[in-house]
């Protein structure tokens, strides 16, 4: 018996789309110059692709005879699938749609640059499907995107996200803790909290930054910055301090998630009416005693 084959798998996903079916439409990141990233090229996919819309169609059905067709989302890969030609990607979003009729919110990764430049196609999005978008804010200051190759300003971080709310698609932007370092971290959290404010998405995530590589091994562009002086590492408590300051500075009803395995404290919940019960657990695991707290930043573990 012919067993339909496994559908290409992606690289990286939220972890909240760990039960979403996964569609790969594009292969790796069209910037792919990040210093603080390198994810792609470090797991084999240093060249960014556009998957032709036979494979991706191809995808969706081996998807459905494989694992069947009770699915109640969907992720689309990998960095930035909207940059595909918008007619393409309303083909894919129909074609899933019509595929798993039971999928009620259809998800990606997007570039905020590539936010503002399908905003004029974004409705046609949501109309297939479209529900939510993943967005790398990871700071508000122009000087830091700048040094970081984000290849992104604070105003185009604010016109993409006001362009996918109008709409109708969420917006999740992700804040990078320690992207300022251990002397632009005021810096950092000041300007982003401006850029969460004027945007105001339905989702703030918080991941950490995680600067890796060796001499003779894979490393991020950061790892060299870090060795040769021109950027000091934040240290892990200030991470914590950081969250802190953009959770009490957001100034709109929003969902704060902070569940990812990088960072020290988890946290999860609705602004305003969770924000004490969050700042508290900040509070209390900074009042524990400096063994524990390093303790902690030496081995992350669920707290």
């Amino acid at each position: 018996m012919n067993l339909p084959r496994e559908p290409e798998q992606l690289i990286i996903r939220p972890p909240t789309e760990s039960q979403s079916l996964l569609i790969r439409v594009t292969r790796g990141c069209n910037w792919n110059r990040c210093k603080f990233c390198g994810i792609y090229t470090h797991f084999g996919q240093p060249d960014f692709e556009i998957r032709g819309m036979d494979e991706v169609k191809a995808d969706i059905l081996a998807a459905w005879e494989l694992y069947g067709p009770d699915w109640r989302a969907a992720f689309l890969g990998d960095a930035d699938p909207l940059i595909i030609q918008p007619d393409r990607m309303v083909e894919i979003l129909r074609c899933l749609g019509e595929t798993f009729p039971s999928v009620e919110r259809v998800t990606c990764y997007a570039r905020a640059s590539t936010c503002w430049l399908r905003r004029e196609h974004l409705a046609d999005y949501r109309a297939a499907g479209l529900a939510r978008v993943h967005i790398g804010l990871e700071t508000g200051s122009d000087d830091l995107l700048r040094f970081h190759e984000k290849g992104v300003s604070r105003r185009a971080l604010i016109g993409s996200g006001h362009a996918v709310r109008e709409a109708g698609i969420e917006l999740s932007h992700y804040v990078l803790l320690g992207l300022g370092g251990a002397d632009r971290w005021e810096e950092h959290v000041a300007e982003t909290l401006k850029v969460l404010n004027a945007t105001e998405p339905e989702f703030v995530r918080f991941r950490r930054l995680w600067i890796f590589g060796s001499e003779d091994g894979p490393r991020c562009p950061l790892w060299d910055e870090v060795r040769e002086g021109r950027f000091a590492p934040q240290g892990p408590e200030g991470t914590v301090l950081e969250m802190r300051a953009i959770i009490e500075g957001i100034a709109f009803p929003t969902q704060i998630e902070a569940i990812h395995g990088n960072v020290y404290v988890r946290l999860k919940g609705e602004l305003p009416d969770a924000r004490d019960r969050m700042l508290g657990k900040i509070d209390r695991f900074l009042a524990r005693p400096a063994d524990e707290r390093r303790q902690r930043y030496e081995r992350p573990s669920v707290i």
